[in-house]
């Protein structure tokens, strides 16, 4: 009887430590989608306002754009 507790207790060990293993795994993914996806937000940000910038500058400055 004993051995069948015990058994039936290192099953269920295993069990739980492969679970945990799948959880760990998953949950480990999620920083790095966050920093991926802020880091493209910034790049694009970054672009939008160089966009502008010229924009501004251009408007600004008319005659630099003709030449």
């Amino acid at each position: 009887m004993r051995k069948l507790l015990l058994l039936c207790t290192a099953l269920f060990a295993l069990t739980a430590c492969e679970q945990e293993k799948q959880a760990l795994a998953t949950a480990g993914k999620a920083p790095k989608q966050i920093i991926d996806k802020t880091t493209d937000d910034i790049n694009k940000a970054t672009a939008l306002a160089a966009e502008r910038m010229k924009a501004a500058e251009n408007e600004a400055n008319p005659k630099a754009v003709e030449k």
